[in-house]
């Protein structure tokens, strides 16, 4: 009976295992792996932060902006380590890269070449953030362009993309210049007004409601 009731057990804790979840664009109508998401590991790895593809213990969200015919861009990091919150800032400057007629190989030889990073804190306060931006759906949101119907009508503009993270899932998703968008996407709109909140709460250096705000 102990060796029965041992094996039971055994078998029970196996199968109520979560199964690690991971959400990325989809690749399959662009026949290639998507280049924000695989860019995005490549300076994740650069700016020595965690592989968060892989999970984390607790939870972590991250922003990235970036202005396409640059050399630059910044990252808010968003996370939860022994039940304490921190906050951080980083801003890089990407090297130089010979250009080629694929934009993928062009953008996969960008890399970070210099990055400062400080503590930060929003304005108001976490609780307040949190809410603020679960209200616009942050957690589901697709990348824009697998939203149906959606076309591009920008040249270059600003890219910014997702990254949430928790021990059993990770999510990953991209939007540039939502604010051109806003009016007929809904989703578009959301990441607009979550891109509002993270300006008045952190305030971004490379926003649309600035000098880098997108034309067309």
């Amino acid at each position: 009976l102990i060796s029965i009731s041992s094996s039971s057990c055994k078998r029970i804790i196996k199968e109520d295992k979560p199964k690690f979840i991971l959400e990325i664009p989809d690749s399959y109508k662009r026949h290639r792996p998507d280049i924000y998401y695989e860019i995005n590991k490549i300076h994740s790895d650069e700016l020595m932060l965690n592989k968060l593809w892989l999970g984390t213990d607790s939870f972590e969200l991250r922003l990235w902006s970036k202005v396409e015919v640059t050399n630059g861009g910044e990252v808010y990091v968003i996370k939860k380590i022994n039940n304490k919150w921190k906050c951080l800032h980083y801003f890089y400057i990407e090297n130089e890269a010979e250009w080629c007629n694929d934009y993928y190989t062009y953008a996969s030889r960008k890399t970070i070449d210099t990055f400062w990073v400080k503590k930060v804190q929003p304005k108001t306060n976490l609780n307040n953030f949190f809410s603020l931006i679960e209200k616009e759906n942050i957690y589901n949101l697709p990348s824009q362009d697998d939203i149906k119907g959606w076309k591009n009508i920008v040249d270059d503009g600003i890219t910014f993309n997702i990254e949430i993270a928790t021990k059993y899932k990770y999510k990953f998703y991209h939007y540039n210049c939502p604010d051109v968008y806003r009016k007929k996407y809904k989703e578009c709109n959301q990441m607009t007004n979550i891109l509002d909140i993270f300006d008045k709460e952190f305030g971004l250096h490379l926003n649309f409601n600035g000098d880098y705000k997108c034309c067309y």
